[in-house]
C-alpha cells in the first residue's frame, strides 16, 4: 500500500504498486477542524503499528484560523480517520515523526509533532508528543531548537530522534537573544542536526563541518538513519550550488568530510536535496538540478533560492559509508518534459522519498504550476532492487 500527501484535502493512495492512484478525502476531525484548509499536507506511516497518519498545517479553526495543526490517523490504510488538533502556537511546515516508546509504555510508539513559532515563519522548534496513541498530546518543556524552519525528522530504532535545520537567524533576529540555545557565529549557515536520546525531553545541536546551508529555508527530508543506526545528511551548499553528502556512525557528534553527489551531466542544483536510508549503507537522494552553464542567482537575502529549469534527479548508493563510495543516478526528465520549466517558479517545490522494509526506494515529486500558487502535477517513481 502506497500513499502521497496531497497539500489540502487528504491522501492519495495505490492498491497495485503505484501503477494507479485514488484520492482518499480525509474528515473533519472531532472538532470541525478540517484538512481542506491550511497547507503542506504531511503523510507519515509508523513502521511499528503500520499506522497511517496525515497533517495539514496553519489552517486549525479552533486555534483562529492562521495556526496550527490538523492530524488525522488510520489504523485500517485510510478506511476510517481519527484526528486530533495540536499546536495552537505552531505555523508553518509542521512535522510528525513516530519512534519507539519508553520502556513499559502501553502504546509502542511515542508519537512527535514539530511545528515552527512564535509567528508564521518561525524561529524556534516546538515539540508535542503523545504516548497514548494520540489521545492526548504533551507540549514539551524544551524547544527543539531556535533558529528558523527545519526540515522532516527520522527515527532510529533505538529511539533517537533527529532533524535538520540551517543556523539562519534572518527570519527571527531573536534568535541572537535566545538562550535556550547559545548562539555561536562560526555556525551561521551552518547545517545543523537536532538529537534527543530521552524521547524529546532535552535536545542537542551538532553543526555539520563544511556546510554552509543558509538557503534551506524550508520542511524538506534532508536527514536520514539507516538499520545499522548511520546518520546521513545532504545539503545544497550556499558557496557553489552544489549537493552535498556527509554521515555520522556516533549519532551525529562527529561527521564524515562532505561528499558531493550531483548526477553527472549537471552543473547547479536548486534549493531542494532530499535522502532517505534503509539497510546499512543503502540511501537515496531526491532534488532538483538544472544543466545550465551560469549558476542561477538567488533573491537578495535568500542565498539557494535559485530558479530556473531543473530535472529531477535521484541518486542512490548501496555503500554510502564505503571508503570509496559508489551512486548511481537517473535523470526523470531525460525526456525532456522538466520539472521545473524555464520561467517556472522553483517555490517550494517538493521531493520526498520512502524505503520500504525490503529497500525498495520510491521518490515523489511535484511539477510546477502556474506561479507560486498554482496546481501543479505529482509524479512518483520507483526505483528497483539490483
Amino acid at each position: 500500500m502506497l500513499f502521497i500527501a496531497r497539500s489540502t484535502g487528504g491522501v492519495l493512495r495505490s492498491f497495485d504498486g503505484g501503477r494507479h492512484w485514488s484520492a482518499v478525502p480525509v474528515p473533519n476531525v472531532a472538532n470541525g477542524d478540517s484538512h481542506n484548509v491550511g497547507t503542506h499536507g504531511y503523510v507519515h506511516i509508523d513502521p511499528r503499528t503500520d499506522r497511517v497518519y496525515y497533517l495539514t498545517s496553519i489552517g486549525a479553526a479552533s486555534c483562529g484560523g492562521q495556526s496550527g495543526s490538523v492530524i488525522s490517523w488510520s489504523d485500517n490504510l485510510g478506511l476510517t480517520w481519527t484526528g486530533r488538533t495540536v499546536g495552537c502556537d505552531t505555523y508553518d511546515w509542521g512535522r510528525l515523526v513516530t519512534g519507539p516508546a519508553p520502556k513499559g509504555n502501553r502504546y509502542p510508539s511515542a508519537i512527535y509533532f514539530m511545528g515552527v513559532g512564535l509567528r508564521l515563519v518561525g524561529g524556534q522548534r516546538f515539540v508535542y508528543r503523545s504516548l497514548d496513541a494520540g489521545a492526548t498530546w504533551q507540549r514539551m518543556d524544551r524547544i527543539a531548537s531556535a533558529t528558523t524552519e527545519a526540515g522532516a525528522g527520522v527515527a532510529a530504532a533505538d529511539g533517537t530522534i533527529y532533524f535538520d535545520y540551517p543556523e539562519f537567524t534572518g527570519f527571527d533576529p531573536t534568535r541572537l537573544q535566545n538562550t535556550t540555545y547559545p548562539y555561536i557565529p562560526e555556525n551561521k549557515c551552518r547545517q545543523m542536526i537536532a538529537v534527543t536520546q530521552d524521547y524529546g525531553v532535552s535536545w542537542r545541536q551538532e553543526p555539520v563541518p563544511g556546510s554552509l546551508a543558509c538557503g534551506l529555508l524550508n520542511g524538506q527530508q534532508r536527514v536520514a538513519v539507516d538499520r545499522a543506526g548511520t546518520v546521513y545528511t545532504v545539503w545544497v551548499d550556499d558557496t557553489d550550488t552544489q549537493v552535498y553528502l556527509s554521515y555520522s556512525r556516533d549519532r551525529a557528534h562527529t561527521w564524515s568530510a562532505p561528499v558531493n553527489v550531483m548526477a553527472p551531466g549537471t552543473t547547479f542544483s536548486m534549493i531542494h536535496a532530499n535522502i532517505v536510508a534503509g539497510s546499512p549503507g543503502h540511501i537515496l537522494i531526491a532534488g532538483l538540478q538544472t544543466t545550465v552553464p551560469t549558476r542561477p542567482q538567488s533573491p537578495p537575502g535568500y542565498p539557494g533560492l535559485y530558479a530556473g529549469p531543473a530535472h529531477a534527479i535521484l541518486t542512490e548508493s548501496r555503500n554510502a559509508t564505503a571508503a570509496e563510495p559508489t551512486f548511481t543516478t537517473a535523470d526523470l526528465d531525460a525526456g525532456g518534459d522538466l520539472t521545473l520549466a524555464d520561467g517556472a517558479t522553483s517555490n517550494e517545490m517538493n521531493a520526498y522519498l520512502a524505503m520500504t522494509a525490503n529497500d525498495v526506494g520510491w521518490a515523489v515529486f511535484s511539477r510546477h504550476g502556474d506561479g507560486i500558487q498554482g496546481t501543479g502535477d505529482i509524479a512518483a517513481a520507483r526505483i528497483l532492487p539490483h
